[in-house]
Parts: structure tokens; C-alpha cells; sequence
């Protein structure tokens, strides 16, 4: 039997909060307590300055009276709010939260959290730090928790990448043509290079490495391919955008020669369980790869010893509409402790 939520949005003016609360309204879920950067709402009372003790023991409090569930959702990009993590798990309140950050940080922080979570009996879900609205984090866990032996979990984490990829096959774009176009259509970061990079697709990879049960993984020992040339690093992001074509003939001749093989280029992140490591970078697929079904969706193949052929889940990974729904999916789930 389910229990009625008090649920406290933490970020809700901003974009993915928006959707959020226009989300839980479609389902008559009414937010128990609202906060912004400087100042929160709790139930009745009106709009003070921010106070997350104060905050923790209201919601807990409401909790008790209407014998419910304590939730924080926590939408920022705030690493100062991560920090109470923790001690609200060790409360009894479950946390929601959409910001990868401590997710993909120092592995001994992430197990500090779990610990919470199993000490106070809170749930700690994170869906959308990986694929947005995809149940992506949601899939693999089932699967390890039922008895699978995870082989490899391989992912095309980024729309930007997989868009720019798309263009360059076959010698139709050059990468510095593909970047420039991606750009305007406003599909990059407004620094291109915090794409190219591929951070975020390591933070994600991180992720999914230690949901798959791997230890020791740390972004800091990880193999990180980045699109960036080295001398192109550090220059302003006009320079990157100018002086990028002078780099062309390289990837060009890397596509080149995967083709002629009969392969297709993706960007993407492979966590081999077996071998114990994660990689990023570029990856020659070959034809009846699932990757090649991708365009410039996300997507995520689960190999194990029963799914020798991987298990797919695909669809947009971006967007505040999908990313808030993948919040309020995680919220609905604190309802079963």
C-alpha cells in the first residue's frame, strides 16, 4: 500500500524544475514545500530565507502528521545542496536528484550516500543524472538485482556528439563544418569543447559503472577520448570555431578508414565488467551494432549472461519536459520502501 508524498522541490523556478511542478500538477501531486537559490515556501506559511535544517525538520514533521513519505527533489546544479544529501537520508528522507555531480565524484562520497540511504530507510534515486526521462538507471538495477552477470554496458551519451558523428559519416560534413552547424542549431554547450571533451559522457559512464558493480571507478583513472585537438584547448572559443578545419583532414582519415571496413563511427562510453574497466572515446561498430539504430537519440545496450543479445533502451536524452518526468517517476518510487 502506498503512502501520500510531502515532497519538497529544491530549484523549482528553474527550467527542469518548471516542468516538474507542471508535471506533478497533471497528476494532482501538490508540493508540500518549495525553494530557490536564496529563499523557500513551506506549506501555508510564507516565503523565507533558505534554511535546509529548517527545511529537513518541517518536512519531517508534516511527514509525521500526515503519517507520509519526506521527499526532496532536488533540481539544481548545486553542489552545495548535494551536501545535505546525506544527512537528509540519515533522517529518513529520500532524495530525488537530477544533478550527476556527487554521482560521478570521489567513489568513497558515493558509497557514504548509499550508506545513508540503507541507515535512515531512504530511498536515493538518480535516473536522470544518466539519460533524462530513459529508464535507463532504473533497467540496469532490476538486472543486477535479479541475478544477472552484467557483461558490458555500452552508451551513446550525448545527442551533440552522436549529431555531430551523424554528419561526418560517409564524408558527407567535416567535423568543423558539423560543430559550427550544431552550434547554431544550438545543440552545444555554448563552449562546443564542453561536449567535445567528453566529460559528461565520462560522468555518465562513471555512473553506470558502479550501478553495474564495478569498484575503484574514478573519473580521474578513466581513458577519456577528447574531440578537441590539444592546441585548441585552451584558446578562446572563436579561435576553437576558426581554427578547427585546420584538424579536418585527421578525423576525416579516421572515418575513412572504419568505413572501409564496414564499420560506423559513435561516440560512446563501454564499461566491460569482465575486464573491470570504462572507456570513452570513439568506437568502430560494426554494422549489426544496435548503435547504428541510435540517430541522435541516447541509447544504452545491456549485455549479460542471459541477454547475450543486449537489451536496448532508447529515446531523447535531453529536454526539460523528459528529464522532469523522469523526476517525478523517481518521486512516485519513494512512495514503495
Amino acid at each position: 500500500m502506498t503512502r501520500q508524498l510531502v515532497v519538497a522541490v529544491v530549484g523549482y523556478t528553474g527550467g527542469v524544475g518548471s516542468c516538474l511542478l507542471s508535471a506533478m500538477k497533471k497528476i494532482d501531486l501538490k508540493p508540500y514545500a518549495l525553494v530557490r537559490s536564496s529563499t523557500m515556501k513551506i506549506g501555508e506559511s510564507d516565503e523565507e530565507p533558505i534554511d535546509f535544517k529548517v527545511l529537513s525538520q518541517r518536512l519531517l514533521e508534516a511527514s509525521t502528521s500526515y503519517n507520509g513519505i519526506p521527499v526532496i527533489a532536488d533540481v539544481t546544479a548545486s553542489i552545495h545542496v548535494q551536501e545535505h544529501y546525506s544527512d537528509w537520508l540519515k533522517q529518513g528522507i529520500s532524495v530525488v536528484a537530477a544533478n550527476k555531480g556527487i554521482f560521478a565524484g570521489p567513489e568513497a562520497k558515493y558509497k557514504e550516500l548509499l550508506a545513508s540511504s540503507k541507515d535512515g530507510g531512504a530511498r536515493l534515486l538518480h535516473e536522470t543524472t544518466v539519460g533524462a526521462g530513459l529508464p535507463i538507471l532504473s533497467t540496469l538495477g532490476g538486472i543486477v538485482a535479479s541475478s544477472h552477470e552484467i557483461e558490458t554496458v555500452e552508451g551513446i551519451l550525448s545527442g551533440t556528439l552522436a549529431f555531430v558523428l551523424g554528419k561526418v559519416a560517409g564524408g558527407k560534413m567535416l567535423l568543423s563544418e558539423a560543430v559550427k552547424e550544431a552550434k547554431n542549431l544550438g545543440y552545444t554547450e555554448p563552449d562546443p569543447r564542453d561536449d567535445l571533451n567528453g566529460m559528461d559522457v565520462a560522468r555518465k559512464a562513471v555512473i553506470l559503472g558502479r550501478l553495474a558493480g564495478l569498484e575503484g571507478v574514478e573519473l580521474s583513472k578513466m581513458n577519456i577520448e577528447s574531440l578537441v585537438p590539444e592546441p585548441l584547448r585552451d584558446c578562446s572559443v572563436d579561435d576553437f570555431l576558426n581554427k578547427l578545419s585546420d584538424y579536418d583532414a585527421v578525423m576525416t582519415a579516421r572515418i575513412a578508414k572504419v568505413e572501409e571496413n564496414g564499420n560506423v563511427l559513435h561516440y560512446a562510453a563501454k564499461v566491460d565488467v569482465k575486464q573491470n574497466k570504462v572507456e570513452v572515446g570513439l568506437q568502430a561498430c560494426e554494422a549489426s551494432h544496435p548503435f547504428n539504430n541510435a540517430g541522435t537519440d541516447n541509447m544504452v545496450a545491456i549485455k549479460t549472461n542471459f541477454y547475450t543479445n543486449p537489451l536496448v533502451v532508447q529515446g531523447a536524452g535531453a529536454g526539460g519536459d523528459v528529464t522532469a518526468t523522469g523526476v517525478l517517476s523517481d518521486i512516485l518510487q519513494c512512495s514503495y520502501q
